[in-house]
């Protein structure tokens, strides 16, 4: 399933040559073994692993600004004449959201997210399509870091609130030591009732990198409840068990701050890909 998901949204991947544009799907089968991010006993190990070359049968990722998106998935590379006017909402709590340079390919803006301290946020909002105990969805954008943070940062999600509201959240944070894959589920007290991180790259200041994770559900009542594919710059995928239960509420796409760090920040988003169904 995941396979037809990334065979739908991912024209982004091209060749040096923009006259060239493969599909190459998440599951494919030809791919060489992957890192297992739950083999190894520390962060500082799964970071060497995940440092390994990219597997050949990937092309060079290109934004996906640079072609069209096909039907199906909202794309955003903040280059319309009014930037962030398709999102559903912006949140801004002791933070900022506008849309200035630079831009993570050839246009002019990328979504800026700035936030003063603990406690702040500054990301966009976009609602996307009521989820049942099945369903497959992908979150892919470029990011880049002013400066590391100090403790930890929550960057873009995939929201999942059910009708009690309850919230799942799964995306991505940056931590000083890399960027790592975060599961949540919260009640509708905001209490954390499951959390797991996984470290999935190692992070730069100043240095752009395309981020992607693609989930599919399976609706057990047991973990894994499904599986969760990352992708780092198109490089090898890295599979993470589904320890949440993100099933029957309404999708929605978080990009910017999420969760503020301790200090002052800047995040830089652009070329946004959202897709549930």
């Amino acid at each position: 399933m995941l396979s037809s998901l990334a065979a739908g949204c991912a024209e982004g991947s091209t060749t040096e040559s923009p006259d060239e544009t493969p599909v190459i799907a998440l599951s494919d089968p030809g791919h060489a073994s992957l890192p297992d991010l739950n083999s190894g006993s520390s962060d500082a190990a799964r970071t060497d692993r995940l440092r390994s070359p990219k597997h050949p049968a990937f092309a060079a990722v290109m934004p996906f600004g640079l072609v069209a998106c096909k039907p199906g998935a909202f794309c955003d590379d903040f280059e319309d004449a009014s930037p962030g006017s398709r999102w559903t909402a912006a949140v801004a709590t002791n933070g900022v959201v506008d849309f200035v340079g630079p831009s993570s390919s050839l246009g002019a803006h990328a979504l800026r997210a700035s936030t003063n301290g603990a406690g702040a946020a500054a990301y966009l909002t976009l609602d996307g399509a009521s989820l049942g105990k099945h369903w497959v969805g992908e979150l892919a954008f470029s990011f880049r870091l002013d400066s590391l943070p100090t403790a930890a940062m929550g960057g873009p999600e995939i929201v999942v609130v059910d009708a009690f509201g309850a919230t799942t959240r799964i995306g991505f944070s940056v931590r000083p030591e890399g960027i790592a894959l975060h599961q949540h589920f919260e009640s509708c007290s905001g209490t954390a009732c499951t959390s797991r991180s996984d470290l999935v790259s190692d992070v730069k200041p100043g240095e752009w990198r395309h981020l992607g994770v693609a989930i599919e559900t399976t609706g057990t009542t047991a973990p894994p409840y499904g599986r969760i594919e990352v992708t780092i710059d198109g490089g090898d995928l890295i599979f993470v068990p589904l320890t949440v239960t993100p099933f029957d509420g309404k999708a929605e796409a978080h990009a910017g701050i999420t969760v503020a760090d301790g200090a002052p920040a800047t995040a830089h988003i652009d070329d946004v890909m959202f897709y549930v169904r």
